[in-house]
Order: C-alpha cells, then sequence, then structure tokens
C-alpha cells in the first residue's frame, strides 16, 4: 500500500488492507527533507543542495535514521528553523519501517505512485473527464469498472461475474 505519510491512509490500510506492506511514497518522503532543507540552509544553495543531495542518498538506501540524525544537527543550529526540523523529525521516525526503499526495490516493489497515479489518469480521467460530460457518482463507478475490464483484459470474467450476480 502506496501513502503521502497522512495518518488517515495507514488507518485505512490497517483496516482494510490488514498485514499489507505500507511504503511511503518516495517522492512525498523526500518533499520533507528538501522542507528541512530551504528553511534551514536557504542562505547558501549550493550546501542546501548537496545536504539534500546526501539525504537523497541515504533515503534511497533505507537509511531513514541517518536522515533523522542529520535534520537532528541542523535543528541544533542556532538561527536554523528548529519548529520545522522537530515536525520532520516526527514525519521520518514515525513512517521509517515504510521508508526501506533498499529493501522494497529488492522485493520487486513499486516505491513511487507514480506509476499508479498516471495509470489513473489514462484509464478514469480520459474516459470521464471528456467534453460536456456529467457523471452521477454511480455512473462513474459503472464506466469505472467497464473501462477497468476492458483495459485489464478481463472483460468476459466482469460479464460472467455479472450474470451470476
Amino acid at each position: 500500500m502506496l501513502g503521502d505519510g497522512a495518518l488517515w491512509i495507514w488507518n485505512i490500510a490497517d483496516e482494510q488492507f490488514y498485514g499489507a506492506i505500507q511504503i511511503v511514497d518516495l517522492y512525498h518522503a523526500r518533499e520533507h527533507y528538501w522542507n528541512v532543507a530551504k528553511a534551514c540552509l536557504s542562505q547558501d544553495k549550493d550546501k542546501q543542495h548537496q545536504w539534500a543531495e546526501d539525504r537523497r542518498k541515504e533515503l534511497d538506501d533505507g537509511k531513514v535514521e541517518a536522515v533523522i540524525d542529520a535534520i537532528k544537527i541542523l535543528s541544533r543550529v542556532r538561527g536554523h528553523d528548529k519548529e520545522i526540523c522537530d515536525r520532520e523529525i516526527g514525519y521520518f521516525e514515525k513512517n521509517k519501517n515504510r521508508m526501506r526503499y533498499a529493501d522494497f526495490r529488492k522485493r520487486g516493489l513499486f516505491v513511487g505512485s507514480g506509476v499508479l497515479e498516471a495509470g489513473c489518469r489514462t484509464v478514469i480521467g480520459q474516459r470521464l473527464k471528456q467534453s460536456g460530460m456529467h457523471w452521477t457518482v454511480r455512473g462513474a463507478n459503472s464506466i469505472i469498472a467497464l473501462r477497468c475490464s476492458l483495459l485489464s483484459n478481463r472483460w468476459e470474467d466482469f460479464w460472467e461475474n455479472r450474470a451470476c450476480g
């Protein structure tokens, strides 16, 4: 289950998909260390980019604790935004088991939601957002079910289940 780190997503995952592997979308996680870089190192763009690049490598390797330690070091420097640092430390600490990206990749799992989001735009958006279209929730759900069945080569299965249903 991919998510951006919001608690409500993990609550739904626990309730509806018990035991599923939970992964914070890598690109959302990167935004959080960039928040720290921008808040604490904005006066030196080279230093800001180097610090963020070091965090990128650590995060890609699944070394979340190293990212947390680096933020803690910045939070102790006078003049740096401790509030933002503390908030982002909390984010990484709460989600560190969901950020073992090297391990997830070894297991063949997606760590970014971009492919899924593009699929939704292609499968759903292209059909439902054509000029002049207005949908009820029920109608949209029906079209989505048909479109997904067609594009996943499960058209016959869909109709087989409808006939039995």
